[in-house]
Order: structure tokens, then C-alpha cells, then sequence
């Protein structure tokens, strides 16, 4: 199985080793991730599950002082009048820049949470998907771009690692749903 050699903290997911850094894990950015805080209304959803032998790509959840809290799959906002799996192709191809294929949903999951102590609430159509590219389950990372913010990395999350409590997954209760 393909993975990155460059990590080997367990709790991470991404396999490097982040005890020289206080901080912990960090993304391989030119800019940090600015601040996010959740809309005071309720979120519509779409992210993607896209899977290689027990891992699932998620992207980086960062709390204000650069530190990852968890991973989250790739997706967003559903638009009025466009379905779930409509959402998803747009996020992915405008996130990534690759085409999508063989959708078919998995749940969906209300998440009521609290992020650097603001409160959101989300509708989340969890969907299975694979990439037209197949030569990307063989890379160890995936670049990808939210709006006009910096580029970051998503990389393969173990399933495992997450059911284990070792790693967190966002939304809550993901790990058990796919």
C-alpha cells in the first residue's frame, strides 16, 4: 500500500513526525489557512468518500493557531436546486480540478458542533465516489483549494485510526457511517 514515509506519528494519519513541533501537524502551505468560524444557520452538505485499502481522503481541520484538529473529507455547500451529487462533482472539480465518477449515497449525518467557540449546525449527504484519475490512489497526497484561500493537502486518512479514537474524523459519527 502506497503512503507517505515522510511521517510516523500514529495520531496524525499523515505519517510524519510531528513531536519536534509543539504545534503539531502542519500542512506543506506557503500561507496558513485563515480562521474559519461556522454561519449561525444551518449548513447543507456534500462530501466525498473517496477510498484506498482502508484509508479515505480527507483535507486538513485547523484550529486558529495552525494545529490540526482532525480530518474532514472534500466537499461543500449544496446549492438551491442542485442535487447532493451535483454538489459534490462541482466542489470536487472547482477544489481539485479532477472529474468524478460512480456516486451513490451512504447516509446522511446531522452535525451540531462547536469550532473555536462558535456554534454550527450541518446537513451532511455523505457520498461514495471515485476519481476518473485512477493514477490518484497511487499518490500519497491530493492538492486542493477552498474559494481564493491557500492551497493545502488532503492525504489518505486511516479508517482504523479513526474508529480507534486515534485520529479524529469530522463530521461526527463519519467513522461509523462508511
Amino acid at each position: 500500500m502506497p503512503h507517505d514515509h515522510s511521517c510516523h506519528d500514529p495520531a496524525c494519519g499523515c505519517g510524519h513526525d510531528h513531536a519536534a513541533d509543539p504545534r503539531g501537524p502542519r500542512p506543506p502551505v506557503a500561507e496558513q489557512p485563515r480562521p474559519w468560524r461556522p454561519v449561525a444557520q444551518l449548513s447543507v452538505l456534500a462530501i466525498g468518500i473517496f477510498e484506498r485499502e482502508g484509508q479515505i481522503l480527507c483535507g486538513p481541520v485547523h484550529g486558529d493557531d495552525g494545529t490540526i484538529k482532525g480530518w474532514r473529507p472534500l466537499g461543500g455547500a449544496i446549492e438551491f436546486g442542485e442535487r447532493a451529487a451535483e454538489a459534490l462533482t462541482r466542489e470536487i472539480g472547482e477544489e481539485t480540478g479532477q472529474k468524478i465518477t460512480d456516486i451513490r449515497s451512504l447516509g446522511v449525518l446531522e452535525n451540531l458542533f462547536e469550532h473555536e467557540g462558535a456554534a454550527g449546525h450541518e446537513i451532511v449527504f455523505v457520498l461514495a465516489a471515485r476519481f476518473a484519475n485512477d493514477t490518484l490512489y497511487d499518490a500519497d497526497q491530493l492538492a486542493f483549494r477552498e474559494g481564493d484561500g491557500p492551497e493545502m493537502t488532503a492525504k489518505w486518512v486511516s479508517l482504523a485510526k479513526a474508529r480507534a479514537g486515534r485520529i479524529r474524523l469530522f463530521p461526527e459519527g463519519l467513522a461509523d457511517l462508511v
